[in-house]
């Protein structure tokens, strides 16, 4: 490695360490804050400029040292009363060791990537506990579902061509199931953080995202209450729809891509006509907020499997 390439290595080091040290100053951790992050960064990328000479030798005992000197750490915050349930502080100092000497190793991309992400973590702890803390059976439910079908069943299908004119891929056919269900599941997270209640435009595109189909049949039920019942369902199922093609660009963009030339001048124009439906009706006149109803099945995995094997 030349000066230069070392100037930057140490640079990005300083500047991730002095990142993630930043959010743990402001969580006041009792354990490390921005000068010990930003050292640890750097003691990372030291390691693993000596490492080039020396073997992996160098970078091992750093980690092994950054491990005692947190250790160390935790028994003087217990010894002072100060001792918190918990090791998200001392986790994050260890990866950050491991970015730092990433930085040299591998890919310095990757590492800033990683290092931004674990700032982002630490700062999001409470909307995540509280994410996590409002969720029931059924939401632990749906992503068991999700990770089965994205990471257990999905890797080990054959990415070949079967079957009359090699027209069935397993792989394919299945990233066209977890593609859906994934965009499903990605609505059903947002409208738990949005809520029941929303604008019309919101309530639109949630209940596209969620299920375009019940908000359909739900807010064409609403539509018996009146003139303004009518032209607020007019909108909310005309947005609905407007999202739920979107969705198919976006699948079969992802799954069918060669094919995409066929199939999506005329999904466009759908695309573009439901959004002028929905834009008139808007200029047309004023509305209240409306209620999205939550699926039954977020996951809807019947409707995916279905879509799937056409």
């Amino acid at each position: 490695m030349d000066a230069l390439d070392a100037f930057k290595s140490i640079g990005m080091s300083l500047g991730l360490g002095l990142l993630v040290g930043l959010q743990r100053e402001h969580a006041e951790s009792q354990i490390a804050g921005i000068r010990t992050f930003a050292l640890v960064t750097l003691l990372g990328t030291i390691m693993a400029m000596l490492s080039e000479p020396y073997g992996g030798w160098p970078v091992a005992a750093g980690a092994v040292g950054v491990a005692v000197l947190l250790f160390v750490a935790n028994l003087a915050k217990i010894g002072r009363g100060l001792s918190e349930p918990g090791l998200t502080t001392e986790v994050a100092a260890l990866v950050m060791y491991g970015v730092g000497a990433y930085l040299v190793l591998g890919h310095a991309g990757v590492a800033v990537l990683v290092g931004g992400i674990v700032a982002v973590l630490l700062q999001l702890k409470r909307p995540m506990h509280a994410f996590v803390s409002g969720m029931g059976a059924t939401d632990i439910r749906v992503i068991m579902q999700f990770i089965v079908l994205a990471l257990v069943i999905l890797p080990v299908l054959p990415n070949e061509n079967y079957g009359p004119f090699d027209a069935l891929n397993p792989h394919e056919i299945w990233l066209m199931v977890v593609l859906i269900v994934g965009l499903n599941i990605a609505g059903y997270v947002i409208y738990k953080f949005v809520g029941t209640t929303s604008g019309t435009v919101l309530g639109g595109l949630l209940g596209g995202l969620v299920s375009s189909t019940a908000t359909t049949v739900s807010f064409a039920r609403r539509a018996r209450q009146g003139p303004q019942a009518v032209s607020q369902a007019t909108l909310v199922i005309a947005i609905a729809s407007a999202v739920a093609i979107g969705r198919v660009l976006v699948e079969v963009a992802v799954v069918a891509a060669p094919d995409f030339q066929y199939v999506g001048p005329p999904l466009m124009v759908m695309f573009a006509v439901t959004i002028l439906v929905a834009l008139t009706v808007y200029w047309m006149g004023n509305y209240e907020n409306v209620e999205v109803q939550a699926p039954k099945n977020p996951a809807e995995l019947k409707t995916a499997l279905a879509f799937g094997a056409m």
